[in-house]
């Protein structure tokens, strides 16, 4: 990818500076907190909007914050921006419109997006019009309401023994908030899915292992992948140590431990796909005794920075093995079998929630933030008869009236909200117009 020239005199990092022209594909700027991310947001609009070349008006890009706050923050900066940029070029006609255009400008959170698509499509979908979004308060008391009524049926209920397993497994002896704590729970994980439903039956699925290996189960992919990611970070750390053996004074009688230790991890790499070779690999991986470095000849902070990333890794397989292989392979598979019913009746009481928690909401003319989120989806878009999402004529609006969908805190955005996004923004990753930015390690949602 071609960028433009950096400035002179620029206050970009060269990173921060591609970040800020790249144009052709979905960008995704994932940095650590504090370096300037949302300033690099900021600064690609300013430019995107008084551009001499290919001008933008501000009202044909949609950039999405995660609070009211951060989007009246960003309104605020780029009309100080503009403001500069007309007493530079005080015959500008183009910049005064921007100015006027700022404040119907698409730059907002998610949910106020959502609310303004529904607005305009509410006819599209089954829902009243005089809707009013219910505030946390009045939520909560309509979750606890419901779910009162629900557990005074079901206890009232004849022959409804799983139901009592269920109490049994997750209440204490005084009340049954844990249960009721963790039927709200599942629910809303579930609504930050496009398809609660199809979750919630895949949830179920994924403990009938009647007929299966371990590997076919759903959730296998994900524990498959937390091992992964351990196993190449293990690597890398141990990659890390290797290197200080190289420099003037680092502990080179070392490197043979060391790479003995990335041979075995490569070891297990290789059997990632076989879950009864990777539960005896893990269990046998073992630390060969640390060369001997003594004498003035080795640098002792490089000795000690080799032992720490050595030991690192040791404590991390150590932790693998006792989360994932201090069971046999046909425990696992047994105990998931068992808690089968157990799982069956926990979900069927959070569908019986769902639905009368809707019903209740519709009836009363409310929606939360959820239901925004959805009824979003149902304007945008059908699913098909394969299960594909499709985009709507109303998607097509909003793909054609926006040049570029920008995120900021793109790490809490769920798999409901990247749909939506998706569905507004052109293309696919290598040719559409998405810019996101964010960091993973501050995620506080991600199914």
């Amino acid at each position: 990818m071609k960028y433009p020239q950096k400035p002179e005199n620029s206050q970009w990092t060269d990173d921060q500076w591609k970040a800020i022209a790249a144009s052709g594909q979905d960008i995704l700027v994932a940095a650590a907190a504090g370096s300037g991310k949302t300033a690099v947001l900021v600064e690609r609009l300013i430019r995107k909007i008084i551009s001499k070349e290919n001008p933008v008006d501000v009202d044909r890009l949609l950039v999405v914050t995660f609070t009211n706050a951060s989007a009246a923050e960003m309104k605020s900066r780029i009309g100080e921006a503009l403001e500069k940029a007309l007493r530079e070029s005080p015959a500008s006609l183009h910049i005064r419109r921007q100015l006027s255009l700022l404040n119907r400008a698409s730059i907002s959170t998610l949910h106020s997006f959502c609310l303004n698509v529904i607005r305009k499509y509410y006819y599209r979908i089954d829902i009243d019009p005089g809707f009013r979004i219910a505030d946390e308060t009045e939520g909560a008391l309509l979750i606890d309401e419901v779910l009162n009524d629900l557990f005074e049926e079901e206890y009232g209920m004849e022959n409804n023994e799983p139901f009592f397993d269920l109490v049994d497994r997750y209440t204490s002896d005084r009340n049954d908030l844990e249960l009721s704590t963790l039927i709200r729970d599942i629910y809303f994980f579930s609504r930050s899915n496009p398809d609660p439903g199809r979750w919630l039956s895949e949830l179920k699925a994924g403990y009938d292992t009647e007929g299966r290996v371990l590997e076919e189960l759903p959730f296998f992919q994900y524990v498959k992948q937390d091992i992964e990611l351990q196993l190449l970070g293990a690597k890398e750390k141990l990659q890390g140590a290797l290197e200080l053996t190289k420099l003037p004074g680092g502990p080179a009688p070392r490197a043979e431990n060391l790479l003995d230790d990335i041979s075995q991890i490569d070891g297990l790499i290789k059997v990632m796909d076989d879950w009864r070779a990777l539960s005896q690999a893990v269990p046998a991986v073992s630390f060969s005794r640390a060369k001997a470095c003594r004498g003035d000849a080795y640098d002792s902070k490089l000795i000690e920075q080799a032992t720490a990333l050595r030991n690192s890794v040791k404590k991390q397989i150590e932790q693998l093995q006792d989360e994932y292989f201090s069971r046999s392979y046909e425990s696992y598979l047994k105990d998931l079998q068992e808690l089968k019913p157990v799982i069956e009746t926990l979900v069927s009481l959070v569908e019986k929630f769902a639905k009368r928690f809707q019903a209740v909401k519709q009836e009363k003319g409310l929606v939360d933030f959820t239901d925004l989120e959805h009824y979003c989806l149902q304007v945008l878009s059908t699913v098909d008869e394969d299960g594909i999402r499709m985009p709507t004529e109303a998607a097509s609006y909003y793909q054609n009236q926006f040049a570029e969908v920008l995120v900021d805190e793109y790490q809490d955005t769920n798999l409901v909200q990247e749909a939506i996004l998706r569905l507004v923004a052109k293309g696919n990753e290598t040719s559409g117009n998405m810019f996101m930015v964010g960091d993973v390690k501050q995620s506080i949602v991600r199914p």
